[in-house]
């Protein structure tokens, strides 16, 4: 069975799917997408379209693309974050597929873990959908101060992702923080597939 987790950034996406992975042990595992979109940026030929459209500016000392320097230019307008998706969501997608090839007839559960699980087409490739919310200060919260991202981009990313809503999704959870009441309802929704 391979379940869709998504939801906004900071809204504890992977902190689920480490709980599914617990249930499971060694008969889950967890496609982070957000690290499928990291590797996808060092693809010589999505590097050469990245530098097409954003100019070398967003690439560091090394020739590789600084990820922070991307973000400030896309998650402060709309239109260049599209055009950013646009360029590595196939890319996202076809590995994605690949990496579920590769280990679908070795685990009973697949988690593909991705805020931007509809937009990027990868719920065409989940059975079960999970969506997870945080409230906006608390997600804005965990992402200034558990990843260190500067208040003002945090403000931006969760800006950037309010299309994402729970409306194709089979199960809800809302995160408020409290751990055990997120691994039982998260357990209670796993009894149910």
């Amino acid at each position: 069975m391979v379940i869709g987790i998504t939801g906004p950034a900071g809204s504890g996406k992977s902190t689920i799917s480490k709980i599914i992975k617990t249930i499971y042990k060694d008969k889950a595992s967890i496609i982070d997408v957000d690290r499928l979109g990291h590797e996808v940026l060092t693809y010589f030929f999505i590097k050469e379209k990245l530098k097409e459209n954003f100019g070398e500016e967003i690439f560091d000392d090394d020739n590789n693309i600084s990820r922070s320097k991307l973000g400030e230019i896309v998650f402060s307008n709309q239109e260049k974050l599209e055009l950013l998706n646009q360029i590595v969501h196939p890319e996202i997608l076809n590995k994605t597929e690949q990496i579920l090839k590769e280990i679908s007839n070795k685990n009973d559960i697949i988690i593909i873990d991705a805020a931007l699980l509809f937009k990027i087409g990868l719920d065409k490739l989940c059975d079960k959908i999970i969506y997870v919310d945080a409230p906006e200060e608390l997600r804005i919260e965990r992402l200034s101060e558990k990843r260190g991202i500067p208040l003002e981009k945090a403000k931006n990313i969760v800006k950037s992702q309010e299309h994402i809503n729970s409306k194709r999704c089979d199960f809800k959870i809302l995160n408020i923080g409290n751990f055990d009441q997120l691994y039982k309802e998260t357990e209670k929704i796993i009894q149910n597939l």
